[in-house]
């Protein structure tokens, strides 16, 4: 996927104990930045079966407007991407006692992020298709928007949101300039670190060289953020 961009932020660095519970379920590489003190982990997604219905539940419990809400825009199979992320993000929180922002997004649809604190989700921003989510506080704004892509048509909400009691539907809005690159993740990291750009989130540039020191890795061979802490790729 063109652009795509993942991982977990931290404000404080993840202790050796944290790291050795968070990996009992994900293989993880940790890079620190170089610029700042944050830390980033990348990863490991989870082989899950398209018909394990556990992954929706848990993060039902997280929270139940927006999965509610994307069980009906969205596909399942990118039903199963969000909540994967969703689900880490919370364990990342728990795990490493702090808050986190998770996020993945490629520029083709998806662009996810949430910030999480050792007691639940805070936030979520996410698109999907042709309509913008943001949840907090229990509650869930669905934005329509037209404009997002290229030959898009205005959206028609399925009326089947309107039987989420958690959900406010909000009148379309036609975006003037597309959507920006990576637009919820660069949005949440501006509150977060005070600093959109940071990663090379939100620009067509990437993740300058340099501007990650590879740290530790557990069962994770390889990370989209291997050049720019100078790892040459595996041939």
């Amino acid at each position: 996927m063109a652009n795509r961009v993942q991982g977990v932020l931290v404000l404080t660095q993840p202790k050796p104990e944290q790291l050795t519970e968070l990996s009992r379920t994900y293989g993880f590489r940790l890079f620190e930045l170089t610029d700042r003190p944050a830390w980033l982990l990348d990863l490991e997604s989870l082989e899950t079966d398209q018909d394990d219905r556990t992954v929706v539940r848990a993060a039902r419990k997280l929270a139940a407007g927006y999965i509610d809400a994307l069980r009906v825009l969205a596909t399942h199979e990118g039903l199963l991407e969000q909540t994967f992320w969703l689900l880490a993000t919370a364990a990342a929180a728990r795990h490493l006692a702090q808050p986190v922002l998770g996020f993945v997004s490629d520029d083709q649809g998806l662009d996810f992020a949430a910030i999480a604190t050792p007691d639940g989700v805070v936030t979520i921003g996410d698109r999907v298709d042709c309509y913008l989510l943001r949840w907090e506080n229990d509650s869930l704004l669905v934005q329509p928007v037209k404009g997002a892509t290229l030959g898009d048509v205005r959206p028609e909400p399925p009326e089947e949101l309107a039987f989420i009691p958690t959900v406010k539907l909000l009148p379309t809005e036609e975006l003037a300039h597309g959507y920006p690159l990576h637009g919820n993740v660069s949005a949440e990291l501006q509150g977060f670190l005070n600093d959109c750009e940071v990663l090379g989130i939100g620009t067509k540039l990437g993740a300058a060289d340099g501007s990650l020191r590879s740290l530790s890795a557990h069962r994770l061979d390889s990370s989209l953020w291997d050049r720019a802490a100078g790892i040459l790729p595996h041939h």
